[in-house]
């Protein structure tokens, strides 16, 4: 009996698109997308049935801004995920089930470290910006307690966030273009 699922990959790839082998692109899709969605698929049914249960499934900031050149699929691949969430959020509701997709910015965990960028990113961004991972899942259950259909810890992020919903897409693109330049993927 799985009464919560948290789908939590993290993977990229920051070799730039056509320097990325086609697999390497299908194994990210797998991991970040396919995987969620099919292991959704595979205990929400006796969540439903139980009338209890909690699916998590953390995003990324990156999926609420413009793509990211250098690491072109994984925003996408994030927002995806987010869209997702919010309509199975949608779809269970009043099933005693609940979904929501995390959001977190700049979190402190092995990612980086995992992907080769902290050097990259510790250098581009003031340690401000940075979240503890211990904060970030904390909002993330919250959220999820709350029945929130997805959730952004950090004033920061949600400013940021903000500025890419209403700015134009030509500003919302280069300001995402800056990012990646300051990560030397560009």
């Amino acid at each position: 009996t799985v009464d919560a699922l948290v789908n939590n990959a993290g993977f990229s790839r920051t070799a730039g698109f056509l320097q990325t082998d086609p697999e390497a692109h299908a194994a990210m899709i797998r991991v970040m997308l396919t995987a969620p969605i099919e292991l959704a698929r595979l205990f929400a049914p006796g969540m439903v049935e139980r009338g209890h249960g909690r699916i998590l499934n953390v995003a990324s900031l990156a999926g609420r801004m413009p793509a990211t050149g250098g690491d072109t699929l994984y925003g996408p691949i994030k927002s995806f995920l987010i869209k997702a969430s919010q309509g199975l959020h949608l779809e269970l509701r009043g099933t005693g089930v609940h979904v929501t997709a995390l959001c977190p910015g700049y979190t402190l965990t092995e990612f980086h470290d995992a992907n080769g960028t902290r050097a990259e990113v510790s250098a581009a961004y003031p340690g401000w910006m940075w979240q503890g991972a211990d904060h970030v899942a904390r909002v993330g259950y919250a959220a999820c307690e709350a029945n929130r259909p997805s959730v952004t810890p950090g004033a920061m992020n949600n400013l940021l966030a903000g500025l890419a919903k209403h700015l134009p897409d030509r500003m919302a693109l280069a300001m995402v273009g800056g990012h990646a330049k300051r990560l030397k993927r560009i």
